[in-house]
């Protein structure tokens, strides 16, 4: 079995040959589509990807737990294989960003305010913060053949697998396109990346051409890398003390750079023996020196700071390794900085220079091995620099290289930045489990803002129906600005919503009526604060059947006028006084919902204004239009379009039970409807008090959760597990500013729309503005 001083020189790979082309700065000899790489030192090679995860923002208990799963994941890693772990800085490519996330222009009148959005984000890929971070994990194993690699690298990865998701982090693999990309953005910097493997085979071109840099200038201290200058440093002088922090802050210079942390794992017997040998030496210096001192008459000797010092390491060292489930690890750190001139390049330099001074360690520049530093600092499966550091498991996982989680998905809808790396935020909630969301904050957070700008991006980046249901009257100057239908339901009005309408396919059953009687129920519960009796939701259930059962077999839609009619037929004294309690609503002063509908509901954007409803009708409103929304979903569903529904002061419905289960269980047929729900409510302790909301609520993946009141955070923190840390951006929060969990992830965000627009003109609700 190979010691542990062979493993460094079987590490440092092939001997170093001068590269005669540009070509020749890449040390690949072969891909394979699959994402497999043969390297220079005839290893294979592959990379995955990492998602990212919270650990910045994460509580001292949260902190402890991940950084003891990052150190089960160093511990699986193979003895007989090398592993690289890349932190990768690059530019945030614009025009990669304006294919996924920029609007495209319709010329429907409507481009004015699609070019104030796309100027926006435009400004925000652009920014002197727009770099993106990103993790990779490269292994690299020596194998006869690509097939036994390929067997490896499907064992490490389900491996690997596993104990990120610990973590909370997931791994793709890449493919050689992907790989090759991503090796082309630090060769050759921002340029278009194209390549055809299956062309490129065709014309016997070589994979480099498409990844190579114009030219290589090699210095004693940098690169000239096409045209731009690099430089290579490395992890001289570790400090006995590091600080978790210390990979985030390197990386977070905002350039192109890449960290790489070598990992060669050494057996526990092979480590053990090499420990032993190490504090055996030491012991007997530490002998040989005390017979010295005895020979000269010297009995009341101290043993030297340095030799005592050297005991208590080597034994500290073997106790980890025997009983603390630690593994030695052979590491080395690399660290590659790009600039466009030397001057640039000399100031970053510098300033990573001083970030480890800070953290009391030292970095240096490479001299003359810059070209095996930059291989060995990206993330190809080579390490051709000596300078190889023994470490625990626990002392390698110091240098975390965890930092936030990003949320860029393709074709997202922006949210804001990332309040920690600054970077957009786009999400595309068709990508979650259920696309349920919930807008949460105290007056004057920004909920209203904040859902407005939701609408306009979905309305003017979409061809999705979107259905507001607006008690205060916040949003029909936007609509109207944007093309939409405003119907102002109140008594008295000239609009009328039926609240007895039900299409085909009405309910998530088999039997329509039925779900229809458990609205009609609900609205009875708003007229009787007091409640039905069993007596009395018979006597319902039984006239909603009986008033339904002409309109199934073709009739006219019934009205609550029809119903109000069946109650009276009925024989019970308490159908007369049902459809007594019924009378204000039917002929009565609050009729705007006992008449057929007499307004166009099948706008693109809609809103239900119920604003002058006043206290008597608000509830009952809310209920009749979620229930007209439902068959708006309902319909959309069938002919293949997606629906959102936005519904505010959604606190109020659940006053009272039978409103809260019928709203629950309008929650489950938008899900089911492809309808994206979203609900808006300031008064969350309210909302937590019903069992069926904080159900509701906890089995949402996406919540914008703006500032907080105290008894609110205190009731959010205990139902989404928010940490004390992750509190404190909810917490005394400027407007827009907050806590958005997206699935899993709890990401802290900044939203600021240009004040200088129309689009901010039509959503602000400041007074003033």
């Amino acid at each position: 079995m190979p010691n542990v001083s062979t493993r460094l020189r079987k590490g440092k790979g092939a001997r170093f040959k001068p590269p005669r082309t540009s070509q020749d700065a890449v040390p690949v000899r072969r891909v394979w589509p699959d994402g497999v790489f043969l390297t220079d030192d005839r290893r294979f090679a592959k990379t995955w990807r990492v998602s990212d995860v919270n650990y910045a923002a994460a509580s001292k208990e949260d902190k402890e737990a991940m950084f003891l799963d990052y150190s089960g994941l160093l511990n699986s890693f193979d003895s007989d294989a090398q592993t690289k772990i890349t932190v990768a800085v690059r530019r945030l490519d614009a025009e990669a960003f304006g294919r996924s996330a920029l609007i495209p222009r319709k010329d429907d009148g409507l481009d004015r305010y699609r070019d104030e959005i796309n100027g926006m984000l435009v400004e925000k890929a652009t920014g002197a913060d727009a770099v993106v971070r990103e993790i990779y994990v490269t292994a690299a194993v020596e194998r006869k053949g690509v097939q036994e690699a390929r067997a490896y690298f499907n064992r490490a990865s389900a491996e690997m697998g596993s104990h990120l998701a610990r973590l909370g982090a997931r791994c793709d693999e890449l493919r050689a396109e992907d790989k090759l990309r991503l090796l082309h953005g630090f060769y050759r910097g921002d340029g278009e990346f194209a390549f055809d493997m299956r062309s490129s085979m065709r014309r016997g071109h070589s994979f480099k051409d498409a990844v190579a840099p114009e030219g290589v200038g090699v210095r004693s201290d940098r690169l000239q890398v096409g045209g731009r200058w690099a430089r290579v440093l490395y992890l001289a002088d570790y400090a006995s003390y590091i600080d978790d922090g210390f990979v985030s802050e390197l990386t977070d210079l905002k350039r192109p750079l890449a960290l790489s942390i070598d990992v060669s794992p050494v057996p526990t017997d092979e480590a053990v023996r090499e420990v032993e040998k190490r504090l055996l030496g030491v012991e007997t210096n530490i002998t040989n020196w005390t017979r010295r001192q005895n020979a000269n008459m010297n009995f009341n000797v101290v043993v030297p700071y340095d030799m005592e010092q050297q005991r208590k390491e080597s034994r500290e060292f073997l106790d980890d390794l025997v009983s603390r489930d630690q593994r030695m690890m052979l590491a080395t750190v690399t660290l590659a900085h790009f600039a466009d001139t030397p001057e640039q390049l000399d100031a970053d330099t510098e300033a990573l220079l001083s970030c480890a001074r800070k953290h009391l360690c030292r970095l240096a520049v490479l001299r003359f091995q810059q070209l095996d530093g930059l291989s060995t600092a990206l993330p190809i499966g080579l390490r051709r620099i000596d300078a190889v550091r023994t470490l625990t498991t626990e002392s390698l996982a110091v240098l975390m290289p965890f930092r936030v989680q990003e949320i860029m998905d393709e074709g997202g809808v922006w949210f804001g930045e990332n309040a920690i790396s600054r970077n957009p935020i786009l999400c595309d909630k068709s990508r979650l489990l259920n696309p349920n969301a919930f807008i949460l904050g105290v007056p004057g957070s920004g909920k209203s803002f904040s859902t407005k700008e939701l609408i306009a991006m979905l309305a003017l980046s979409t061809d999705d129906d979107i259905i507001i249901c607006d008690p205060e009257r916040e949003y029909a100057s936007l609509v109207e600005a944007l093309g939409g239908e405003v119907v102002r339901i109140a008594a008295g009005s000239p609009h009328h919503i039926n609240a007895m309408d039900m299409v085909e396919g009405y309910g998530e059953g088999g039997n329509p009526v039925a779900d229809k009687s458990e609205f009609v129920l609900s609205l009875f519960e708003q007229l009787d604060r007091r409640g039905l009796g069993p007596q009395a939701k018979s006597i319902v259930d039984r006239c909603t059947s009986a008033v339904y059962a002409d309109y199934l077999c073709g009739g006219e839609p019934p009205t609550l006028v029809h119903l109000r009619d069946k109650l009276l037929a009925q024989p019970e004294d308490e159908a007369r006084e049902l459809a007594l309690s019924l009378e204000l609503f039917t002929s009565g002063t609050l009729d705007a919902f006992a008449h057929p509908t007499n307004v166009d509901t099948r706008s693109r954007l809609l809103v239900y204004d119920i604003m002058e409803l006043g206290r008597q009708l608000k509830t009952m409103g809310l209920l009749v239009i979620t229930d007209a929304m439902i068959n708006r979903v309902t319909d959309n569903w069938r002919a293949g379009k997606r629906t959102h529904i936005v519904i505010d002061e959604f606190h109020v419905v659940f006053e009272n039970e039978y409103s809260g289960a019928f709203f629950n269980s309008a929650w489950r047929r938008f899900r089911k409807r492809n309808a994206f729900p979203t609900a808006i409510t300031q008064n969350v302790e309210y909302l937590l008090d019903s069992v069926l909301a904080s159900t509701m609520l906890s089995n949402s993946e996406f919540i914008v959760m703006l500032n907080q009141a105290a008894a609110d955070r205190e009731k959010l923190g205990k139902l989404l597990s928010i940490s004390r840390e992750q509190m404190g951006y909810i917490t005394n929060a400027d407007a827009g500013c907050g806590l958005l969990r997206y699935g899993s992830a709890l990401v802290p965000f900044v939203n600021r729309f240009p004040k200088d627009t129309e689009l901010y003109r039509l959503m602000t609700t400041k007074p003033g503005e």
